[in-house]
């Protein structure tokens, strides 16, 4: 694996989300009220929102962005069309990801009692799928319906169906971000200090992609089919690509 850096001096930088005409959107995970979502743009990089608290996934359905915000009093951020609001009943929010066209997934990042929700943004109905989870971070649902999660204190891939839940995978170290791809593999970081490993899980394997990385967070894939990922502690976006 290759890499280079595609945007650095994005001091926290967490969460990515590619729009449909190749923008990239980033959130720097920055507490206090200084947390921003980003658009970078043909190498131009400019604040779109600001003034936020610890905002970290993205997820963008249609035109519309849903952003979690872990502190703060509201924890999920609306946007569309340069104007926000605010969606609540959950907190401590971090793993986001699409639950279909029209709902969306949200785990709970709590030391307990955290919660796996599915939420239809258009009505703000909230149904509680899972409760009593721990450091839960990343959630991901496959093309097959089946919803994977993670949990920062376990090293384990667990997958949840229709009420139950299994253990897809294990063997992982400070599990964060996860991306469950088209193809049914599933990107995940771990976010470690000095030795992140960014992983692919494939039919019950796990695939080492890239190893020594500082806090790695978000992975996507671009229209090049290179890996974007936000490495946290070095305030910069790798992009990752194979010859």
């Amino acid at each position: 694996m290759h890499y280079q850096v595609f945007a650095d001096n994005l001091e926290e930088i967490s969460a990515l989300a590619f729009g449909r005409n190749g923008d990239l959107y980033a959130t720097l995970e920055k507490r206090h009220g200084q947390g921003q979502l980003l658009l970078i743009r043909r190498g131009q990089t400019r604040t779109l929102l600001g003034h936020m608290d610890k905002p970290d996934g993205i997820l963008l359905q249609g035109n519309t962005l849903y952003i979690t915000n872990e502190a703060g009093s509201h924890a999920l951020i609306v946007y569309k069309s340069g104007t926000m609001h605010y969606l609540d009943g959950a907190s401590g929010a971090e793993g986001i990801a699409s639950a279909g066209p029209e709902k969306i997934l949200i785990i709970e990042d709590k030391k307990q009692d955290g919660r796996l929700l599915r939420i239809d943004p258009a009505t703000a109905e909230i149904e509680v799928l899972l409760d009593g989870l721990k450091e839960a971070e990343g959630v991901c649902q496959s093309p097959d319906g089946d919803i994977y999660y993670v949990e920062k204190t376990t090293d384990h891939l667990s997958r949840y169906t229709r009420g139950r839940v299994t253990t897809a995978a294990t063997g992982l170290k400070n599990p964060a971000f996860l991306n469950c791809l088209a193809d049914g593999s599933i990107l995940i970081t771990e976010d470690r200090t000095n030795f992140g490993r960014l992983l692919r899980y494939r039919q019950g394997t796990i695939d080492v992609l890239a190893t020594h990385l500082r806090s790695p967070q978000s992975v996507i894939i671009g229209t090049d089919g290179a890996y974007y990922l936000a490495e946290q502690r070095k305030d910069r976006i790798l992009r990752l690509y194979e010859f």
